[in-house]
């Protein structure tokens, strides 16, 4: 039986070491699990590219988080404080926590394109939807990769508040005197290339917003308020998410790079570090919930509208149907669908607007949600690959067309 009793854990940065991970760890759980359950309750959530980006992020936190938590737990008994493990559990406890710490930050990479790719270069759902298995693919490549090769090579043992790649004095079959090197090209040496990658991708995003911005002096002030308002919310969303890796990663690479100096880092670098390297899940969890809680300040939307609007939505785009009569079902010239499509393809968030052109409703509200156009119509195919910068017209007039910023900004508060 362990206990604070332990002489291991008279030592207070050790007794830090092995505490503060289990706080912040089950923090971060929670946090995960929260994203995890409303990504998946929710149809409309799980046929976003988005939102299935942000899941995979939050399931490999979600085992980074449990490792976090289970701390000093798995190491073999007598090797920390707290301890009560075996070689068996440190291998295995190492192999998820090299696995999760490198795949979590790279869906950031995912995510950054992603970004990229609606934003600057103006794509919509259905188009990055065809590649969304290579934004997956990446990371979870990186993390299993890595992670059964420090398995091969016998990597995991105790690293002092958690199994992970380390030497083993006590274990000259375990002892790797190479252990350096490989925590550099297995986790920090890709972190911190992915901390610059993103970087450079929040200055892209950056100033191609600013250009737009730009652009909008041509039209009337409100309207080109709104649109630098919506701009503005989507870059910030991008920034907050790789602002989370960042607080996450700060104190990890200021305590390696100390190492990597031959220094010994000061206790306050060392708790601040082991404190906040869990903290992924929950800072995702915050920016995440961002969107939907400045709605509440600004518009009034209650928080919980997020958690039953979409049963609302399909309720309504279902009575909106059956209650058609049969004479009403005539099609519209030129637009490729049923007046009962388009009166479907109207309905947000419960309610119908009958103002709006029912080829940007429909684009909207069915390919936006994920769904399969079954229409033929040439000009309606095209819509989702055609958006140039400056072609929405004043006040939603012009081409009558939908740039990616708004459909972005309804999958962002979906």
């Amino acid at each position: 039986m362990v206990s604070l009793s332990d002489p291991k854990c008279q030592i207070t940065t050790l007794k830090a070491m092995a505490i503060a991970p289990k706080i912040t760890g089950i923090i971060s759980l929670i946090s995960s699990t929260f994203i995890i359950r409303h990504v998946l309750r929710d149809r409309k959530r799980r046929s976003l590219t988005y939102h299935r980006l942000l899941l995979g992020m939050s399931i490999s936190d979600f085992v980074g988080s449990l490792m976090c938590f289970l701390s000093t737990w798995p190491i073999p008994r007598g090797e920390a404080c707290l301890a009560a493990g075996t070689t068996m559990t440190c291998t295995a406890q190492g192999f998820f926590n090299q696995t999760a710490a490198l795949c979590t930050p790279t869906y950031n990479i995912s995510l950054a394109i992603y970004y990229i790719l609606v934003i600057v270069k103006g794509w919509k759902e259905n188009r990055v939807s065809k590649i969304e298995k290579y934004l997956h693919a990446l990371p979870i490549a990186a993390g299993f990769g890595t992670g059964f090769a420090g398995l091969a090579l016998k990597l995991y043992n105790g690293a002092g508040w958690i199994c992970w790649i380390a030497p083993s004095p006590n274990n000259p079959e375990r002892n790797n005197p190479n252990y350096g090197i490989f925590r550099l090209a297995f986790l920090y040496a890709d972190a911190w290339a992915i901390i610059i990658f993103l970087a450079v991708c929040m200055c892209i995003i950056y100033f191609h917003v600013l250009k737009q911005e730009k652009k909008l002096d041509k039209y009337t002030a409100s309207y080109a308020q709104k649109k630098r308002k919506q701009s503005k919310k989507i870059r910030n969303q991008a920034f907050l998410y790789v602002g989370c890796m960042y607080m996450t990663w700060i104190f990890g690479s200021v305590f390696r790079f100390m190492q990597f100096a031959g220094k010994t880092p000061p206790t306050y670098i060392i708790v601040l570090f082991v404190t906040f390297f869990p903290l992924q899940g929950f800072f995702n969890l915050v920016v995440y919930m961002f969107p939907r809680i400045l709605r509440y300040f600004e518009e009034g939307v209650p928080l919980t509208q997020s958690f039953a609007r979409r049963s609302s939505f399909f309720s309504s785009v279902k009575n909106s149907i059956s209650k058609k009569r049969p004479s009403q079902k005539s099609t519209h010239v030129g637009s490729g669908f049923s007046q009962e499509e388009s009166s479907a393809a109207y309905v947000s968030e419960g309610k119908v607007d009958e103002k709006r052109n029912p080829r940007v409703s429909f684009s909207e509200g069915i390919v936006a949600d994920g769904e399969k156009d079954d229409c033929n119509n040439e000009d309606v195919a095209n819509e989702d690959n055609t958006i140039e910068e400056g072609t929405t017209g004043e006040d939603g007039k012009g081409d009558g067309e939908k740039d990616a910023i708004d459909e972005l900004e309804r999958i962002v508060e979906a």
